[in-house]
């Protein structure tokens, strides 16, 4: 029995908001209930699962067609790939390095899954979908925030970073999911049929800066601002003082907003303050110096994908440094670097030549979300936590979009290869969930308990 294409891209985007929505908002429910014991490995289990779902219902979809990628990025693949396997092989832990790179394959498919799903859908209709799951997914985040923030208020009790936003082993999981949230948002400045949403918007952004300068996300509020800066020069002029303008008035009122409830209240009803002025790196630098100290060591292949994890007398126990280009510095060497580094930059730039010459409408907050989420990458784990790899992951499938590319037909046992492919790397990632090789630490890569005894 088949489905229709159309169908079926309905059916991978309702799944898609509602393992978002499982794995963060109602992670503390729904994580008892299926018996496992992190709020960290349910996420990479969902989406696992999702991925292999959507992979399996592609075998029963009666047309579809895959997007063929530009010679210059399938280039870049090949030689990415053939490194880092050549760089896991040689590696002291050749099984985990093959490990990522089966995590990275699960992410080259579900590229593949969303970018044929959201071809077969209405543009228009597409970005109303997408901006309602944005706003859908603020607006659930906000109202568990405000009802915490109440509670502390009667209990007279002081919170901290983590103390409001319940749904994650760290807070600093829902930040890297709210840089790529945010620019969502601003769809209705820039869509004409999603104008009638601009009031909702402004509101729910204004809050969402209330939660970042609540919970001190430095990163996060770093990369946004860069992140729109960039883009605010691309832009025409009229447009760029309407961008500018929102930009600001959401962050003023987010400011007002924490000065009111985080500073203001609680220093009224407790006598304390919830800000402190953190001016530190928390050890990202040395980390960082750490990895150029070491990487000539082995300065082409790197010391092998996931290598991180387990590098000795490194000055923190992280399973990764904290910065994207480093992390690929040091693991998969300066050759790969360099190749990602070039292709993002190429990419990128392609995007906002694309915004300055109006060609592509609604292309802005996408090309907003897709950057602000490699800036923060810079900072943050983006390219190692479970819905943040999926969420960039479904932004760049956005962008693919936008691109003149051709697409050939997949026929079925090209369709039934996928699934298997995704099972047999699933299964290799399942394999090693509670592996006693993994040390009990909050510092994960793939499962929670991340760091590998040496």
């Amino acid at each position: 029995m088949y489905i229709q294409l159309k169908t079926y891209s309905k059916l991978v985007f309702i799944s898609f908001v509602c393992v978002l929505l499982l794995g963060t908002v109602f992670a503390g429910d729904f994580t008892p209930f299926v018996g496992v014991d992190s709020q960290y490995d349910i996420k990479r289990m969902l989406v696992v699962f999702f991925i292999c779902l959507s992979s399996l219902g592609l075998c029963f979809v009666k047309e579809v067609e895959f997007i063929r990628v530009s010679k210059v990025t399938a280039s870049f693949l090949g030689i990415f790939l053939s490194l880092a396997i050549l760089s896991a092989l040689y590696s002291k832990h050749p099984f985990w390095g093959m490990l990522e790179i089966a995590n990275m394959g699960l992410l080259l498919c579900a590229f593949l899954i969303f970018t044929t799903s959201i071809k077969a859908l209405n543009r228009e209709k597409f970005f109303l979908g997408l901006y309602l799951c944005a706003l859908l997914f603020s607006i659930f985040t906000f109202i568990k925030y405000i009802l915490f923030l109440l509670f502390s208020y009667a209990d007279a009790q002081s919170f901290d970073i983590h103390g409001l936003i319940s749904g994650y082993a760290n807070v600093r999981f829902f930040n890297q999911l709210q840089v790529m949230v945010i620019p969502l948002l601003f769809l209705p400045y820039f869509c004409q049929n999603l104008t009638k949403f601009k009031r909702f918007s402004f509101i729910v952004l204004s809050l969402h800066w209330l939660v970042l300068l609540q919970t001190q996300a430095r990163g996060g509020m770093l990369s946004l601002i860069l992140a729109s800066s960039l883009i605010a020069f691309f832009l025409s002029q009229h447009t760029r003082q309407q961008f500018i303008s929102i930009v600001l008035k959401t962050i003023m009122a987010g400011v007002v907003l924490w000065l009111v409830f985080i500073i203001a209240i609680p220093h009224w009803l407790m006598e304390s303050s919830n800000f402190q002025l953190r001016t530190t790196s928390s050890g990202r630098v040395d980390l960082w110096l750490y990895i150029l100290t070491h990487i000539p060591e082995s300065l082409w292949l790197g010391f092998g994908p996931m290598s991180f994890t387990w590098a000795e007398a490194k000055p923190l126990p992280h399973a990764h440094p904290h910065n994207l280009i480093m992390q690929i510095l040091y693991e998969y060497g300066a050759i790969s670097c360099v190749a990602f580094t070039a292709w993002c930059v190429n990419r990128l730039y392609s995007r906002l030549d694309s915004i300055q010459q109006q060609t592509i409408p609604g292309i802005t907050p996408i090309v907003f979300a897709v950057l602000s989420g490699l800036i923060c990458s810079l900072f943050s784990g983006v390219a190692v936590m479970p819905f943040a790899q999926l969420a960039l992951v479904f932004l760049v499938a956005i962008l693919a979009q936008f691109d003149s590319c051709h697409v050939y037909k997949a026929a079925l046992h090209t369709r039934v290869v996928l699934f298997v492919s995704v099972v047999l790397m699933g299964s290799l990632l399942f394999m090693t969930y509670k592996s006693d090789e993994l040390l009990s630490a909050l510092f994960p890569r793939i499962w929670v308990n991340g760091l590998i005894s040496y």
